[in-house]
């Protein structure tokens, strides 16, 4: 291992491990600084990807006991119901990795569900309630600004 290059004020150019290797840019903050993004998922974000995954694992859940007790009409009722759940837990598994477009959608699928969840609880079907509240905490949820810095992050 060779020397390590020093300037004329008797400073190293980049930060250096033990080693001799330079730091990874990810990994070094100059000056004890923290990171101007989250690094780590906020809870309005978790909250919502979890109440999507069980409002789309509920009707999931539905729509197959329906058809395997043998009633078709209400297994369509069910999955065309819960529509908006099914595509809001599809969505849920890329709150890791996506940007704010993947919140925009998902706000937007849940407002759809809300509507969704509203029409079925004056026609006394499903999703009815559970529906429009699982979607309105869905909307409150990815809404907050905490949500918004998570998914603007840099990936």
């Amino acid at each position: 291992m060779g020397e390590i290059a020093v300037d004329d004020q008797g400073y190293e150019p980049y930060p250096i491990t033990a080693d001799g290797h330079a730091y990874d840019s990810h990994e070094y903050q100059p000056y004890g600084q923290v990171p101007s993004y989250p690094t780590k998922m906020p809870g309005t974000a978790r909250a919502a990807q979890i109440i999507s995954w069980l409002f789309g694992g509920i009707g999931i859940a539905l729509s197959v006991l329906a058809g395997v007790l043998g009633k078709p009409e209400l297994c369509g009722t069910l999955i065309g119901g819960f529509l908006p759940a099914f595509f809001l837990a599809l969505f849920a598994f890329g709150y890791t990795a996506n940007g704010n477009g993947l919140r925009v959608a998902a706000i937007v699928f849940a407002s759809i569900g809300i509507l969704w969840g509203l029409s079925a609880m004056t026609q006394a079907k499903p999703p009815g309630l559970l529906g429009f509240g699982a979607s309105l905490a869905i909307v409150i949820l990815l809404s907050k600004r905490s949500a918004g810095d998570w998914f603007k992050r840099p990936h």
